[in-house]
């Protein structure tokens, strides 16, 4: 749940943008630099309670087009900086947004989005895309009954390439650990914590994958074993009704 913000420069940034939407979109994709873009989306950010007011259809309408722009046609980012931000913010709104029927529309192509940069983004957007995803087919199963599968499949990519990645994680570990002498310990210490980190994170992300995977092939099995046992009770209603039909004609006879 989001809660309104306090300050009053979130009160103020709500006020902003409200009924506002579609100029607030036009600036946010015409941005002079990127420090004015990620002023604009702060704004957003600070605003968000706006999606659990009527609004949500207005607001979607109108700034989920533009999201959809800037982080499909953008550069993904590898450090930090104005760029990886604005991404960052932009998920983040998405991840925050409330998953009833006015987002249903936008489910497709958010979905969409979230798969591409699953896969070309950086490892921080990557975990949102993630959270994204989980929450979009727990809440739209039924629409996105075709896309199980293409997710599936990735999961099954990064779950065998796992073993590579963490040995090639490891490697960079040991090489910085027995660096030459020529650099000094404490940037030797600072290479391997890096790796070590990446190793984790690594780690971390292979068990979430795992257990998405395992959620969703329990569902899927879940779901055939319902749609079998409505398949038997229909078969099993006309028979039974045949038999109440030769009972009542037998008693006639009599």
């Amino acid at each position: 749940a989001l809660c309104a913000p306090d300050s009053r420069a979130g009160r103020e940034a709500a006020m902003l943008i409200t009924n506002n939407f579609e100029a607030h979109a036009t600036r946010l994709l015409r941005a002079e630099n990127l420090q004015q873009r990620q002023q604009l989306v702060m704004e957003m950010r600070d605003s968000i309670e706006i999606v659990h007011t009527a609004e949500y259809g207005n607001f979607l309408r109108h700034l989920f087009p533009a999201f959809y722009q800037l982080l499909s046609e953008g550069t993904p980012q590898f450090s930090e900086g104005p760029e990886q931000k604005v991404r960052n913010m932009l998920l983040e709104v998405l991840n925050r947004l409330p998953n009833n029927e006015t987002l249903r529309p936008h489910v497709p192509m958010m979905l969409s989005l979230c798969m591409k940069l699953l896969e070309t983004d950086n490892e921080e957007n990557a975990v949102i895309c993630l959270r994204i995803i989980f929450d979009l087919h727990k809440n739209f199963r039924p629409t996105l009954e075709r896309e199980v599968q293409p997710f599936l499949k990735f999961v099954e990519r990064i779950y065998r390439g796992l073993p590579n990645t963490v040995a090639l994680l490891f490697s960079d570990k040991e090489s910085a650990a027995s660096a030459g002498p020529g650099i000094p310990r404490t940037e030797q210490q600072h290479a391997a914590e890096q790796a070590q980190a990446r190793v984790q994170q690594a780690q971390a992300r292979h068990q979430q994958l795992v257990q998405a995977t395992l959620q969703a092939q329990q569902q899927a099995q879940a779901r055939a074993q319902q749609a079998q046992q409505c398949a038997s009770i229909a078969q099993a209603q006309p028979t039974q009704a045949h038999q109440a039909q030769a009972q009542q004609a037998a008693q006639a006879a009599r």
